[in-house]
């Protein structure tokens, strides 16, 4: 029997996301059995400063690269956000399952912000738009895992903050909470999602003997999303120090041809094509 061992970090949304993954391996695997790793990670340590004063996405990738190459691990499941634009040498992401919903979502106690409300974020994405649509908000940052900042904002440190819609689903937040919080989630025709936001990446290395096996795990069209907006931000050679977003959207346009809508942002201008 096969046991494939897969890196993760430790909090409850990245144990979901790779439960998912093992459990799509094993459905198109018989026989196949999987172990899962856990990695703490530089940026699960240091958590009160902006990622972008202390690195680039790397910090939650780095350590997973040093335990495939040294096949400690065999693949290594991330939240496709947080891949740098490249990987190390010897890697490749091999499989990108389905995208969830990418949408960004605002979290409150109650209905209605204050005038002035304090908001909870460490993105510079989030900040921008933050403050485009509530003028007058304090951008207060925040840091740590999903339950964490839900802990942070119910103790009323905040007054809002916002988080990514497919973590609040995957880990099933919205219907277990929704009598302690109300969930808006925001349009991206207004508040533009981060490049590859709600899309699972992984992770193994390139001259991996059963790398034709996990290659049955991606979805044609987020395959096609993810290769395009991280190709946006390589463009641009934007990183976790400027506030940049790409999202995209591939529809149909006739016979077997499909177009891609994508709208990107850098510095608070937007362009859509």
């Amino acid at each position: 029997m096969t046991k494939i061992r897969i890196g993760t970090r430790g909090s409850k949304l990245a144990l979901v996301q790779t439960t998912l993954v093992a459990e799509a391996l094993r459905a198109c695997w018989p026989g196949v059995e999987t172990e899962t790793v856990i990695i703490k990670t530089r940026g699960d340590k240091i958590l009160d400063k902006p990622l972008g004063e202390i690195g680039d996405k790397g910090l939650f990738v780095s350590e997973f690269e040093t335990a495939l190459l040294e096949k400690r691990i065999d693949l290594a499941v991330h939240s496709a956000k947080d891949l740098p634009q490249r990987l190390a040498e010897g890697l490749e992401i091999l499989a990108v399952p389905e995208r969830a919903d990418a949408r960004d979502v605002l979290v409150q106690v109650k209905n209605k912000l204050p005038k002035a409300p304090v908001i909870g974020t460490g993105s510079l994405r989030r900040r921008l738009y933050v403050e485009k649509l509530w003028p007058g908000a304090q951008v207060k940052l925040i840091r740590g895992n999903v339950e964490t900042r839900l802990a942070k904002l119910a103790k009323g440190e905040y007054d809002g903050i916002i988080l990514a819609k497919a973590g609040l689903d995957r880990l099933g937040i919205i219907e277990r909470e929704k009598e302690h919080f109300v969930f808006q989630p925001l349009d991206p025709e207004v508040f533009l999602p981060a490049a590859c936001q709600g899309i699972i990446a992984v992770e193994g290395r390139a001259d991996w003997e059963y790398r034709e096996m996990v290659e049955k795990l991606s979805h044609r069209k987020t395959l096609l999303s993810f290769e395009t907006e991280r190709k946006v931000l390589e463009v641009l050679q934007a990183d976790c120090s400027q506030p940049a977003a790409a999202y995209s959207v591939i529809e149909p346009a006739g016979i077997e041809k499909e177009k891609i809508l994508l709208t990107v942002m850098y510095g608070g201008k937007e362009s859509r094509g």
